[in-house]
């Protein structure tokens, strides 16, 4: 499979990043207490960030199985697709951790990453899929 390395560098980043959650954890003063706001973003840096390393690592498995590297860039990207509209619909119906945020700007951003995500589904290229899982990286900075 083309690119292999690449996947592998976002798996780690990924990681990275929910290290990072981890961090900031183990950084903050005892006598702090968390707000719900506060636990909320850090549970989805980590949610996110693991998300980003299966999708990132999936491809591998995939193309083990079909040895089809079109068929694995759609398949993954559809996976992300549908995470997309699932982050769409949830924070919809979580308006107790999104205080004084709206919710709408955060549905047209991934709107946007999915419509992105169509066009690799109908293309298949990898450099695409690249730049999709590359902006799933960065995806937990607009939340």
């Amino acid at each position: 499979m083309r690119d292999a390395f690449f996947f592998l560098s976002i798996a780690a980043l990924g990681v990275s990043v929910a290290g990072f959650a981890g961090l900031v954890t183990a950084f903050r003063q005892r006598d702090q207490g968390w707000t719900r706001p506060e636990l909320w973003r850090l549970r989805t840096i980590a949610r996110l960030s693991f998300t980003l390393v299966f999708l990132a690592l999936l491809p591998f498995p995939l193309f083990s199985l079909t040895a089809d590297e079109a068929l694995v860039i759609r398949l993954v990207s559809g996976l992300i697709v549908v995470l997309y509209l699932g982050e769409i619909v949830g924070p919809r119906f979580d308006r107790a951790n999104w205080p004084g945020r709206t919710w709408i700007w955060s549905a047209f951003v991934d709107a946007v990453f999915a419509l992105v995500l169509v066009v690799i589904l109908v293309t298949a290229q990898t450099c695409l899929l690249e730049l999709a899982l590359a902006l799933r990286l960065v995806h937990g900075g607009q939340h």
